[in-house]
């Protein structure tokens, strides 16, 4: 019985000593080092930043005007129809000038029947100057005279009044194009009576179109009026005009807060139409030498914002970033990185300071 005791009190206190030696702390060099994270990374390079301001609107033509009759008649003619070009002065719709040539000629033998009324009264009152100081006629004759000749020179000045009228009457028989362009419309017909007012035909100036957008404040307090343009136009992909700032306005629209900024576009080659939808690029300033860096790689903090590069040990360490304006699927850096850091673009959500990194090769 007693060697059974002591059999049963090795064995126990055998067992306690394997325990303790398996619950014993190992060696910190038996500790496996952490498994590096394969990233990939992006040299930081400085470029210039366009701050550009892009709104979309549609094609009008600079000039459009709708041409009317001023005086009545009958269309004895019309020598354009719609498409055609036109220059400037050239003459569009003839009015019957009949009429109106009469009422000239009668006109101007007025003006000569009153011309030599008053020669004949200048030369009478011309020998009452002289007679009267030699009283051979009254006083009375001399001053009927001299109101006879004011009174032929007012007559004179009248009628050629009603013949300047009735040659501006007659010279607008033919209405003419107040500018070179194209023929937009045209509605009258040879033999159609018109009164004073009556649309005959429209002109359009294609030369240069003209596209009006709304920006919004924070970029209408950068628009000059000698910033680059360009526009393109969906209808012609690919291809880009040249457009300058014609109208920045100067009072923003009550219900969307918006400012509007009107922009002119070249237009050569007549290839641009009305109503075609437009979209226009203006080129505010340049930020040299900004950094950009994809959004994708900036980690949001309750307090901060994150970046991950790789340092020279390669471990990743994180940074501190001030964000700008947004270019695209990229954003400014204005405080945080500098050129030639090594920005961890893929695998910084895994990371954490220290951590073990592997550069992957582009």
């Amino acid at each position: 019985m007693f060697n059974l005791r002591i059999v049963k009190a090795i064995v126990i206190a055998a067992l306690a000593a394997c325990l303790c030696l398996a619950c014993s702390p190992k060696d910190k060099s038996e500790v496996p080092a952490e498994k590096p994270v394969a990233v990939k990374v992006q040299t930081i390079e400085a470029r210039d930043l366009p701050l550009v301001v892009e709104a979309s609107g549609r094609l009008a033509a600079n000039r459009e005007v709708v041409l009317a009759a001023e005086v009545g008649g009958v269309v004895a003619e019309y020598r354009a129809e719609v498409g055609d070009s036109v220059e400037k002065g050239q003459v569009l719709v003839v009015i019957d000038p009949t009429d109106y040539k009469l009422a000239l000629n009668e006109a101007t033998a007025g003006l000569a029947s009153a011309q030599a009324q008053l020669e004949a009264a200048r030369n009478t009152y011309n020998r009452s100057q002289n007679l009267l100081p030699r009283k051979v006629i009254s006083q009375e004759s001399f001053e009927r005279a001299e109101a006879e000749y004011k009174a032929a020179r007012a007559t004179v000045a009248r009628v050629k009044a009603q013949v300047d009228i009735a040659e501006q009457r007659l010279a607008k028989t033919e209405i003419t194009a107040p500018f070179s362009g194209l023929i937009s419309a045209r509605t009258v017909e040879l033999g159609q009576t018109l009164a004073p007012g009556t649309p005959v035909m429209g002109v359009v100036d294609l030369s240069e179109m003209r596209v009006k957008v709304y920006v919004a404040e924070r970029d209408y307090v950068g628009v000059d009026q000698s910033d680059p343009v360009s526009v393109t136009v969906e209808a012609y992909p690919g291809r880009t005009f040249k457009g300058r700032i014609d109208v920045i306005g100067v009072k923003a629209d009550p219900q969307t807060n918006t400012f509007a900024v009107e922009v002119l576009v070249d237009n050569p080659e007549l290839v641009l139409k009305a109503g075609l939808s437009a979209r226009m690029r203006i080129v505010t300033n340049v930020i040299k030498d900004a950094i950009l860096i994809p959004q994708s790689t900036v980690l949001y903090r309750e307090d901060r914002r994150e970046v991950f590069v790789a340092a020279a040990d390669n471990t990743a360490q994180p940074r501190t970033v001030t964000l700008g304006r947004n270019k695209g699927s990229d954003v400014e850096i204005l405080d945080g990185l500098k050129p030639g850091d090594r920005l961890i673009v893929v695998g910084g959500q895994y990371l954490k300071a220290g951590s073990p990194v592997t550069v992957q090769k582009p």
